[in-house]
């Protein structure tokens, strides 16, 4: 029989039969919950899981002191029983309760909780009476529900830092599924729960030294458009390459004497990396080994996890760059632009699809649409359908004699397709179709540039909304508005789809969307109408690519999108628009070509020298960003619109691959694209089915008239 009450909590805990409490057995806990555990036990300072609805107390040595003579009994039993006076004499018990149910952390400084009666022993059965910082946050399995809550108490500034930083960590990698979110998530707490003034995760390469690193420096804020651009890698120097593989070959933590550098290995499915501190020449502090044991047990799971997913992933990628247009035509007198994004657990290929394309007479085609369903699945279909539309355009481009030919497609589809592949439902049996259950809704409209009549009709599809300019809206009008015209139903259902007619004045846009951009859990798609046309009511006149930009990131939340989501804008540009683009090659000379090409052409339409600057010096900043760090050939456009320029640079880099530029990479994008941004009157970064691309907007004041300068035509690479 095993004397519990001289144990330690670790051989406390070996000795409970788990399957005879409300936890359960421990071999079926999560795999989130068994790191934080481990991590709870490791711990140099007091750390208490609450797991489950019955919130049943799980704590190390540290915390067991701090309970008195309440442990061992405490162990295992329910908190609300065993710490009555956090529920009833304090907050911190509905803090808790919020941690459990929402998923909420929290952070509550200096607590006084256990008022110790004076003269009391302190092997009385309160907690010790003290000052306290108190933290919790979310546990949560594999399908992000919430199992337990981590509870850290601490009494130091410098130990609150690093608590926070152990606590959220587990809720930050809850929501990151690819290596290079895992990464983003490593950097941002490493910095706080080393002390580090620069962090860095190391991860294998091909190169000479046999690793990368990616760093993140502690003065840094990156705005939210820097947070989501893939992190830039470079090659790790050989002495620290050295201590690296020392590191991960043993399995054990590095640390300099002088506490300047430390070094965690992490290993989980044959995944090997490494989180690297650079700290002031400091004494480690004693709390930190609680941050090596969060670091190890949770970052190696994640990234086990977000290797295995990308691998995954990869085919889909590659299926999307192939299936959505890398560019969208334009011409002097019509802008297009569109924005996709997949649903935030990071599924990249879906059903959603927008295109267009000149037709031959002259008209611009048009087509946004969505298949229903999500996935490689609903992505091939959609590939089928949008090239299937070229074909029905091209023999008869009006809406009702191309969505009619549409139908067969779908219902063809619908009957050649397995059933052992459905996808949106598994009702389907072997060896049978979908069953009449694919469908596929779109919205298509042709346009005549010069006169700016539009012809559109919708098959199942969300109205699109209309943003006046000043010349066509009445005083007093609302900005934006829902088109008013006839919904049919969607493709693969027979019925009749009319097409309206109405004419686009210059300085109009019409802006449409697929559902995701709309749904939210719990809402009706009425207030989803009613979000998007308070966020169209306030965008300034602007390119139809700021308009997409702008409504994209209103409208998509930034945690919990449910949804794929495209939008496809279309605008009329005023008489005297000007465009001219070049093929960028990724060599370091470019960057000057590129500066000097702009520069003439700028010249050309007659901008003055303070505005040429401001725009030369944003160019240099992005082809210099992507000779570095994308490795492929950019596309550099300007438009001239309403006195108004717009830079665009668009590379083609496969971020998954080290990028080899100098230690610092990571400082010197950040300053790069923050001037960009802070010279800029408008400024955007997104993902395309091609790559990267950046863009940024300067208003200027153009005089005269333009000549024909001797520049390289569209799409001719500068030299």
């Amino acid at each position: 029989m095993v004397d519990v009450g001289t144990q330690g909590t670790r051989a406390l805990a070996a000795h409970t039969d788990w399957a005879a409490t409300a936890t359960g057995a421990a071999d079926q806990w999560p795999a989130a919950l068994l790191a934080a555990w481990d991590l709870a036990l490791d711990s140099l300072v007091p750390t208490a899981l609450l797991v489950g609805p019955r919130r049943v107390l799980l704590y190390n040595d540290a915390f067991a002191e701090r309970l008195g003579t309440r442990h061992p009994a405490a162990f295992g039993c329910p908190a609300q029983e065993v710490l009555p006076e956090l529920w009833s004499e304090s907050h911190l018990g509905g803090l808790i309760d919020r941690v459990l149910t929402d998923g909420d952390p929290f952070l509550d400084a200096d607590s006084r909780v256990g008022h110790l009666p004076v003269g009391a022993p302190e092997t009385s059965g309160v907690p010790l009476l003290g000052h306290h910082l108190r933290t919790a946050s979310a546990v949560r399995d594999g399908a992000g529900a919430v199992v337990a809550a981590l509870h850290v108490v601490v009494e130091t500034s410098s130990s609150h830092d690093r608590a926070r930083a152990v606590a959220e960590l587990a809720t930050a990698l809850g929501t990151a599924v690819t290596v290079d979110d895992v990464c983003k998530v490593v950097l941002r707490e490493a910095v706080t729960a080393f002390g580090a003034r620069t962090a860095g995760i190391c991860l294998p390469s091909p190169g000479p030294g046999g690793w990368r690193i990616a760093r993140r420096h502690r003065i840094e804020d990156l705005s939210p458009d820097e947070e989501r651009l893939p992190l830039i890698w470079s090659e790790v120097p050989d002495d620290l390459a050295e201590t690296v593989s020392w590191a991960v070959d043993e399995g054990e933590v590095h640390r300099s004497g002088s506490g300047e550098l430390v070094v965690v290995p992490l290993e989980a499915r044959a995944i090997r990396a490494a989180v690297v501190g650079f700290r002031e020449a400091t004494p480690l502090p004693p709390s930190l080994g609680t941050v090596l044991s969060a670091f190890t047990d949770l970052v190696a799971e994640a990234l086990g996890r977000a290797v295995v997913y990308d691998a995954e992933r990869s085919t889909a990628e590659l299926l999307q760059r192939t299936l959505l247009p890398p560019n969208l035509p334009q011409s002097d007198a019509v802008s297009v632009a569109a924005r996709y994004e997949p649903v935030s657990e990071g599924t990249v290929a879906g059903g959603d699809f927008y295109d267009s394309f000149f037709l031959p007479d002259g008209r611009l085609a048009l087509v946004i649409g969505d298949v229903v369903g999500r996935g490689v699945m609903a992505a091939t279909v959609m590939g089928q359908v949008r090239a299937a539309v070229r074909g029905a355009a091209l023999a008869n481009s009006r809406p009702e004699a191309v969505m009619g030919a549409l139908d067969r497609v779908v219902w063809d589809l619908d009957a050649l397709w397995p059933a052992s592949l459905p996808l949106g439902t598994t009702r389907a049996r072997p060896g049978m179709s979908f069953g009449g259950e694919l469908f596929v809704t779109m919205l298509y409209a042709t346009i005549t540039p010069d006169t700016g009549v539009v012809e559109i009709a919708s098959a199942g599809h969300p109205l699109p909304a209309l943003l006046s300019g000043r010349a066509s809206r009445d005083d007093g009008a609302p900005r934006g508005r829902l088109l008013s015209m006839p919904v049919g139903p969607p493709l693969g259902i027979a019925g009749a789809r009319p097409a309206t007619e109405l004419v686009l004045e210059v300085g109009d846009m019409l802006v449409a969307y697929t559902d995701g951009l709309l749904e939210r859990r719990g809402e009706d798609l009425v207030r989803g109408e009613e979000r998007l046309l308070a966020v169209l009511a306030d965008v300034p006149p602007s390119s139809p690519r700021r308009v997409a930009q702008v409504v994209m990131e209103a409208m998509v939340p930034r945690t919990g999108q449910e949804d794929d989501c495209a939008v496809l804008t279309v605008g009329r540009s005023p008489a005297g628009h000007r465009r001219c683009s070049v093929v960028v090659p990724p060599m370091p000379e470019s960057v000057k070509a590129a500066r000097d090409w702009a520069r003439a052409q700028l010249t050309q339409w007659h901008v003055d020298d303070a505005d040429q600057y401001t725009i030369v010096t944003g160019i240099s900043e992005l082809i210099t960003n992507a000779v570095l760090h994308a490795g492929t050939e950019s596309h550099l456009t300007m438009d001239l619109d309403s006195g108004q320029v717009s830079v665009t640079v668009a590379d083609s880099g496969n971020r998954g691959e080290p990028l080899l530029t100098g230690g610092e990479s990571m400082a010197v994008r950040g300053r790069g694209l923050s001037l960009v941004q802070a010279i800029s009157d408008a400024f955007g970064s997104h993902r395309t089915s091609a790559g990267t691309t950046v863009w940024f907007e300067v208003a200027v004041t153009p005089a005269g008239t333009t000549s024909t300068l001797d520049l390289p035509a569209v799409g001719e690479p500068v030299r």
